[in-house]
């Protein structure tokens, strides 16, 4: 599973309806997430900053998270995004072990 960090920004509109109408914004995030097959896991607003929400989700990979954002930002809920892949302290273990056998492998430029 990959983790992401969606940073959105709510469009005027948007803002307003959840203001007027009240709606839990993280539910329907939450529904949307896992429709795509992943696990919303965290949802946090966020003032004086470029982008209001910032939002983090496990899903099995890219196109789950592009399939699982693409309505919100193309329905004009977002009007700016920027996606932010996470990755854990085990990711960084594995990967220490892959670029101990890589750099066994690997010459840089100008070495034999």
């Amino acid at each position: 599973m990959a983790l992401f960090m969606l940073m959105g920004k709510y469009s005027p509109d948007a803002l307003r309806n959840i203001i007027e109408s009240g709606t839990d914004r993280e539910a329907a995030t939450r529904k949307a997430v896992e429709a795509a097959g992943g696990k919303l896991l965290g949802f946090y607003g966020m003032f004086g900053q470029e982008y209001s929400i910032a939002i983090i989700m496990e899903v099995p990979g890219n196109a789950e998270y592009i399939g699982g954002i693409a309505p919100a930002i193309l329905s004009g809920t977002l009007s700016a995004w920027k996606t932010i892949p996470l990755y854990t302290a085990k990711d960084v273990m594995k990967a220490s072990k892959i670029a101990k056998k890589v750099a066994a492998a690997y010459k840089p430029p100008g070495r034999k």
